[in-house]
């Protein structure tokens, strides 16, 4: 029998799984309109620029995420759309100074629990950040490595809760950023809104962030019979509830958005356009403000 939490989080899986056929064929559509507001653009807004790679890991010693290979077979084609390659792995050997040396970004894909298991890993990938690296985080990167601290202030907040997978509003508070220009000033879309320890704003670049009033925030994780801390459980509400930031505190650039577990977020050609161009600013191949 499933635990209630599992249940919790399986059952709107069973919505979006009805529609994830086909999905890898619609990451090569170029044009449309999606829910999101944007006109879809498959390309960065840079142009004709020297190769570069990116590695994205998606490691994961916690939940797993059913959207992880929509997710790196999506990066894959954006990469090979628009100039870059895309080296996949779940190996966390790869953090060697060496091998990060040779990728303008590091894209944590739906990363949970501690996916580094050895501190020359972690120096390894703070000091690839000191000397300029780019960290791209998606969604469940933020529930990822509780007990390394410099990691929360690259990713910039914690992981919290979550409710029922649902549709709700977001809004664009970066209009003349690439990673957010394309959507509209407010847009609906479905996908597992997360809630954070804390507000980062003071810290970051706000790009995106959530009207609370137009999604079910409780119950959430937290107060599901099986979680640590029922019956008290944890509010989700943050009063000031950003969902995408990108800011230098780490050396590079780093860029994250809450967005990204449901499969049919990567078929989007808005969302696909806001995470290519996450990976072009985190990259440095495109100009943005992320102070």
């Amino acid at each position: 029998m499933l635990s209630p939490r599992k249940f919790f989080s399986l059952c709107a899986q069973l919505v979006s799984v009805l529609t994830v056929a086909g999905l890898l064929s619609a990451c090569g559509n170029d044009g449309g309109t999606t829910a999101a507001g944007g006109t879809a653009a498959r390309t960065s807004e840079q142009g004709t620029q020297a190769p570069f790679k990116i590695l994205v890991f998606s490691k994961t010693a916690g939940f797993r995420h059913y959207s992880i290979p929509i997710g790196v077979a999506t990066l894959q084609q954006l990469g090979s759309a628009n100039g870059f390659e895309v080296v996949a792995t779940e190996d966390d050997k790869v953090f060697t100074p060496e091998n990060l040396k040779q990728y303008a970004a590091v894209v944590w894909l739906n990363t949970t629990g501690i996916v580094l298991t050895d501190n020359r890993q972690r120096k390894a990938f703070e000091d690839y950040m000191a000397g300029g690296g780019g960290f791209v985080g998606i969604h469940s990167a933020a529930d990822t490595e509780y007990e390394w601290k410099w990691y929360e202030t690259l990713v910039g907040a914690r992981f919290k809760c979550h409710p029922l997978q649902q549709t709700a509003t977001l809004i664009n508070e970066a209009v003349d950023h690439p990673s957010t220009a394309h959507f509209a000033k407010s847009f609906t879309t479905f996908d597992e809104f997360y809630s954070f320890n804390r507000s980062p704003r003071k810290e970051v670049k706000v790009l995106l962030s959530i009207d609370e009033a137009s999604y079910m925030q409780n119950p959430n994780t937290s107060n599901l019979p099986d979680s640590p801390t029922f019956p008290q459980g944890v509010n989700g509400t943050m009063g000031d509830h950003p969902m995408s930031w990108c800011h230098r505190n780490t050396g590079g650039i780093a860029w994250y958005t809450a967005l990204g577990h449901e499969g049919t977020q990567y078929a989007s050609p808005d969302y696909q356009q806001h995470i290519l161009n996450g990976v072009m600013v985190a990259a440095g191949r495109v100009q943005a403000n992320c102070q």
